[in-house]
């Protein structure tokens, strides 16, 4: 919408590359439409910009009304310290619309570094935090492929009370390619409030979905009721507080939120439906001997109100299921199996119920139970009773297959599940088993495959309004890139997620976005957006009960902390990790441990102390390290036996160096390799040396990732400026000058030619700028002397 750029008014500071707002050095969060609007309005400010403009420029082709704007514009005077009545930012033009006031100046388009919004309080047992914890075991400083995305695995066996309920519309043709695009815009019904009967705490979501579920039978897009509870808990002031309904209803892409409220009345139920956000719509109110009953009633009158055909068949909602349904929302498992338990044996044994018993199972991790469950319900109610259950429960074994690292077993029951699914069109479930086969394909190493399923994910939740399952599809995209070296790629795509993540309070999904953020900031040599990145990844390792993930997180944030040049933080972090590691026989985080452990040890002149780590980190369990990581340790340790003399291990190091990455067969390998020759031939042969320098060079640079130009560029340029071959060494510098303001080895390297080639015009700039970005690391007392003339 706008040109990535930095604008600064007052105390502010907005950039609309990485979209953050900053009042001096605080954060200040706005929702993605705030944001925009504010975007849009200073990037129109040498005019007045009408209402139509506005809404059509932040919210396209979709019908908003003069409220939803009206709100939109009044969280935005709030966060700017503006008022609707001062209006010394955003002036209010009559009967047309907004005029940006405040003085901007604009910045360079180099996205700033700015801190990351504090961290929420929040119970930790919400849907988001419980699906997260179901991945595999691969921690993300891995960067296995697409590793966020059996997430979908929880949401996969979730199921409301009637499956047959789940299913949207059915639309014309047989296909799914073009299933989005009739969609109508999403309706977000809130937990029920409920008077008159203390004892029925469970109406407060099952009553919710039995709703939910009504007006997706009459046609209605409405978000998904796990979408709901998550953003219930992040914004629970949203039934009384209009502006955290404003944000509830853009996080979940909402256009109209209904409240409703069951109140029992001797011994009947009046349920009243109330639009609070949106079109005006008139309450809509029903009556029954039940609760559910007047959910019913309510629920279609509402339907008929905004202009949908009355639901034929549609679900009735049976207590026992509601009762379940809502205990599976707020994660109360042992709730759960109570329920069933208590049940008569004839219901107990009913397929839906023991689907929900193996979701139960699935939740706290019995894995052997929950599949013994699904395997019976696969077997007893095949396609041509109920094709949507039997995809479900095809669809949750695969997920334990992935569960346990097996995506090949999991691939028959993957491609069944999404066939039946998208037959039924059943985009909800089939958006998840897309994205599960996603991992699958991914994790056996079919990346376009793994794209393919992706990309049909999005389109199926899109079409479910299931807003954090988009999330989800879109961190796999950004960790399928990151995996793939496309770190430009992948920078906006994970920051995005995480922003949507972090709406949701979605803590582990959006830790494990971040950790891939922040290794793709690394390796494009923009230590202050990692660091940034740091601070919210710091703050989400205490949201997140599993102490791998904690770990793994912790080990990217050493990395990012000695980018930084904080390196006694660094240490003392590396060193807790460590401990935890040893302690808890975590060999993984143990291996990459050593590994960094190993090139700041050599970086310190400990030879022996960096072959020691470099063996130990490589000696860990297969796949511990990845390619990049593997061929660094392989590298410290040759550079560390060099040092030491010992040759004959060296040469046979190398030589295992080199089948490795022939095996390996990815540029980061091959770099790796003909830099390790180039440094061993550096003082053998000068010829082979070369050629193995410009090979390393030449790797680097179609690849074009930062931190390989300079690494390779650190190692040749050294052995150039000793050949007093300055004017290769200055083309390779030049190579490498876009990044000398941001990377202290990148400017370090520059003052190092400067100061060889005696250019006291350049020297004493380049040494301001390395000092500048040295934080705790000290440049090299020779090169802060000035060059002799």
């Amino acid at each position: 919408m706008t040109t990535p750029t930095a604008y600064r008014f007052g105390d502010f500071r907005l950039d609309t590359a990485i979209r953050t707002l900053q009042r001096g050095t605080d954060p200040v969060v706005l929702p993605p439409k705030v944001f925009d609007c504010v975007a849009y309005l200073i990037d129109h400010r040498e005019r007045a910009v009408g209402r139509d403009e506005l809404i059509a420029a932040v919210w396209g082709k979709v019908v908003v009304g003069d409220g939803v704007l009206g709100q939109t514009i009044l969280l935005a005077r709030k966060a700017l310290d503006d008022t609707g009545r001062e209006q010394q930012v955003i002036r209010t033009v009559p009967r047309f619309g907004y005029h940006w006031l405040a003085r901007v100046e604009t910045d360079a388009a180099d996205a700033a570094a700015v801190s990351p919004p504090p961290m929420p309080a929040a119970d930790e047992c919400h849907d988001a935090d419980r699906l997260a914890s179901t991945l595999p075991p691969s921690p993300p400083h891995r960067r296995p492929p697409w590793r966020i995305a059996a997430v979908a695995t929880a949401c996969a066996i979730a199921v409301a009370a009637g499956l047959a309920s789940m299913r949207p519309r059915a639309t014309s043709g047989g296909d799914t390619a073009g299933f989005a695009s009739a969609a109508p815009k999403a309706i977000l019904v809130l937990p029920v409030t409920v008077s008159g009967d203390d004892e029925a705490s469970w109406i407060r979501f099952g009553v919710m979905d039995l709703i939910a579920s009504r007006l997706r039978a009459a046609g209605q897009e409405v978000v998904p009721s796990d979408n709901v509870v998550a953003l219930a808990r992040a914004y629970d002031r949203a039934a009384v507080d209009p502006v955290q309904r404003a944000i509830l209803a853009d996080a979940a892409g909402a256009a109209l939120v209904i409240e409703p409220h069951a109140e029992a009345r001797e011994g009947r139920w009046r349920v009243t439906l109330r639009a609070v956000h949106g079109a005006a719509v008139p309450a809509a109110i029903g009556e029954g001997a039940d609760v559910l009953a007047a959910a019913r009633s309510a629920g279609d009158r509402f339907a008929a109100a905004i202009g949908l055909a009355p639901v034929q068949n549609g679900p009735a909602g049976d207590p026992l299921l509601q009762q379940i349904e809502a205990a599976l929302l707020e994660d109360r498992n042992d709730r759960v199996r109570a329920l069933i338990d208590q049940a008569p044996a004839e219901r107990r044994e009913q397929p839906l119920l023991r689907f929900q018993r193996a979701r139960a199972e699935f939740q706290t991790g019995d894995f052997d139970a929950a599949r013994t469950t699904l395997s019976r319900i696969a077997s007893d109610v095949p396609p041509t009773v109920d094709a949507v259950l039997h995809a479900r429960a095809l669809n949750a074994l695969a997920g334990i297959e992935l569960q346990r690292s097996r995506p090949a077993a999991a691939m028959p029951d993957l491609d069944r599940a999404i066939e039946l699914l998208a037959r039924e069109r059943a985009y909800g479930p089939l958006g998840k088993a897309y994205n599960n086969r996603a991992a699958a394909h991914a994790a056996l190493h079919d990346h376009a495959a793994a794209q393919a399923d992706l990309a049909q994910a999005r389109i199926a939740l899109a079409t479910a309004g299931d807003a954090l399952g988009l999330a989800i599809v879109d961190a796999n995209v950004g960790a399928g890139a990151v995996t793939r070296e496309r770190f430009a790629e992948a920078v906006p795509i994970l920051s995005g997620a995480s922003e949507r993540f972090a709406m949701f309070r979605a803590h582990a999904p959006e830790l494990n976005a971040r950790v891939n953020l922040a290794e793709a900031q690394l390796a494009l040599l923009d230590p202050v957006a990692a660091l940034a990145n740091e601070a919210r990844i710091r703050g989400l390792v205490e949201q997140v009960n599993n102490p791998s993930w904690r770990r793994a997180a912790d080990l990217v944030r050493v990395e990012v902390l000695s980018a930084s040049g904080r390196r006694r933080e660094a240490a003392a972090l590396l060193l807790q990790v460590r401990r935890e590691a040893e302690t808890q026989n975590d060999a993984i985080a143990l291996s990459r441990a050593q590994a960094i452990a190993a090139r700041d040890a050599l970086d310190g002149g400990d030879a022996t102390r960096a072959e020691h780590e470099a063996a130990a980190a490589l000696a860990g369990p297969a796949g511990a390290l990845d390619a990049r990581q593997t061929g660094m340790a392989r590298l410290v340790r040759l550079r560390a036996l060099r040092t030491l003399g010992r040759t004959a291990e060296a040469d046979d190091a190398l030589d295992a160096m080199q089948a490795w990455a022939r095996q390996d067969g990815s540029p980061t390998a091959r770099l790796h390799a003909s830099l390790a020759v180039a440094e061993g031939a550096a003082e053998v042969s000068a010829p082979m040396a070369r050629t193995a320098f410009e090979e390393a060079l030449d790797v680097a640079e179609r690849e074009r990732v930062p931190v390989d130009l300079v690494r390779v560029g650190r190692s040749y340029v050294a052995w150039l400026m000793r050949q007093r071959d300055f004017a290769r060494a200055s083309v390779v510098v030049e190579g490498i000058a876009a990044w000398t303001d941001r990377d202290y080895d990148a400017a370090v390297l520059q003052l190092r030619l400067f100061h060889a080639l005696r250019n006291p015009a350049a020297w004493p700039a380049a040494l301001e700028k390395a000092r500048a970005l040295a934080g705790e690391r000290t440049v090299p007392a020779e090169l802060a002397r000035a060059p002799e003339a």
